[in-house]
This record gives structure tokens, C-alpha cells and sequence, in this order.
């Protein structure tokens, strides 16, 4: 019985009227916001953007912790970036992100994590632990394989290419119906990847 009730739980069942497909994938998005507005549901949203031309605000700047960031045009020294994110999170515009390397294994954003343990349990490299109380992944383990963002029930790991620009568009999963008109209204659609 408690095998029927824990499979009946991880499934990703969609809601009545959804459409079949995938849920959006973000590594294109150039923060237009055209999705967040046709969203039915409101499971897209758009962090604030007050204008497309960097506004040398210098916030970037003050809040990265390893000094990586000049006001030269968003220079981004990587052998001092640590990828953070956080220059991502305060930018007032999307062209910063450009700039932040892409983490090479997905991402666990600890606050998401409930330390279910299913990503441990099912990851065919072994990358994935618990130390200290905190699930990890080992980058040298680690063949991006992403059975682990697809196992995970919180939504708390995301693909290398899907973290930066969760800093700046939030999909909510369990809102989103798979309409898909936020791909029939993204600028980008047509293009090629």
C-alpha cells in the first residue's frame, strides 16, 4: 500500500486541460517577459528589469564576493568567479548573466532541498551524497546524465544551463499546464539552438 501511495506521489501528473510536452526550458530566454504575461496560470515570473542598457548601478560589483566583476562593461575575471550567481540576482537587467559561467553538474538549491534522498539513491554515477546534513554532487563523478533533476520532487536541482537563468525567470512546475503559450508568444521560437 505505502508503494502505491509513494509512486502516486512522484509521479508528475499534469492537470486537467494541460497539454502533453515538457516544461519550459530557460537557457535561451532573453527575459522579454512575453511568456509571464500569456500564462493562464501565472507559473511564469519575471524577476524586474528596468531597462535593457546597463545602468552602472555598480551593485553587481559591490555584492560579488571574489571581486570578479569590473565596471568595464560587465568584465567578468573567471579565474576569480566562483559562479555564485549573485551579480545575476541584482542586476537590473538580463545582460549580465551572459557573463556568469555555467556550473558544468546541476545545481541543489538548498532552500528547495528537502533531503529526500531519491537523487542519491538513483544517480547511475554515484555523484550524488549527503555530508553534513547537505546533499552535494561531485563534479569529478558527475557525467550530467540529469536523472537527478528529473527524480527530484521539490524541483530543487537544476540543469547546468537552466540555473542562471533561474536567478532571473521563476517557472513554477506545479502551476504550469503545459499550455504552451509561452512558446508560441517567445521572440525566440523560431530560432535556432
Amino acid at each position: 500500500m505505502l508503494r502505491i501511495i509513494f509512486k502516486h506521489l512522484l509521479q508528475r501528473e499534469k492537470p486537467r486541460g494541460a497539454l502533453e510536452g515538457e516544461y519550459p526550458h530557460l537557457d535561451r530566454c532573453i527575459g522579454c517577459g512575453l511568456c509571464s504575461k500569456v500564462c493562464p496560470t501565472g507559473a511564469i515570473k519575471l524577476f524586474k528589469f528596468r531597462d535593457v542598457i546597463c545602468e552602472n548601478c555598480r551593485v553587481c560589483i559591490e555584492v560579488c564576493p571574489s571581486d570578479a566583476i569590473t565596471m568595464d562593461r560587465f568584465k567578468v575575471n573567471r579565474d576569480r568567479c566562483t559562479g555564485c550567481g549573485y551579480c545575476g540576482i541584482v542586476c537590473t537587467i538580463p545582460v549580465i548573466k551572459e557573463e556568469i559561467p555555467k556550473p558544468k553538474t546541476p545545481v541543489i538549491l538548498k532552500s528547495r532541498c528537502n533531503r529526500c534522498g531519491l537523487c542519491i539513491e538513483r544517480c547511475p554515477e554515484g555523484a550524488v551524497y549527503l555530508k553534513d546534513n547537505r546533499i552535494d554532487i561531485d563534479s569529478n563523478r558527475c557525467k550530467t546524465c540529469l536523472s537527478c533533476v528529473d527524480l527530484c520532487p521539490m524541483r530543487a536541482i537544476y540543469p547546468p544551463e537552466d540555473y542562471i537563468k533561474s536567478l532571473i525567470v521563476e517557472v513554477d512546475i506545479y502551476s504550469c499546464i503545459s499550455c504552451r503559450e509561452c512558446e508560441y508568444i517567445c521572440p525566440l521560437k523560431n530560432s535556432t539552438q
